[in-house]
């Protein structure tokens, strides 16, 4: 099933910039085999992101952290690439509960 992560970082360009941005690197995020479970933002702070994505395995999430072309775009669509926390979640969870 591979490895949840929690993702937080700000944002300054605004979450719909954002997102057109992940749409765009479409082909590059499922070469690292990466899936958004959830993307948003705090419901006070526009400019504080969080996510929950799926990776393979953690070699998948260093190549995704390495990918100096994909930081790039990142950059480019206002994500502070500093800021950035990512927390791997323990492989004992679940997810659409109930369903």
């Amino acid at each position: 099933m591979g490895i949840l992560v929690k993702g937080e970082i700000t944002i300054t360009k605004g979450f719909k910039t954002w997102k057109e941005m992940v749409y765009a690197q479409d082909g590059k995020l499922k070469e690292h085999g990466i899936k958004f479970v959830f993307a948003g933002t705090q419901k006070d702070d526009p400019t504080k992101l969080y996510t929950v994505m799926q990776f393979p395995n953690m070699e998948a999430l260093q190549a995704f952290r390495d990918d100096k072309e994909l930081t790039e775009k990142r950059k480019e669509a206002g994500a502070v690439i500093e800021s950035a926390v990512m927390t791997p979640i323990s492989d004992e969870y679940f997810t659409n509960y109930p369903n």
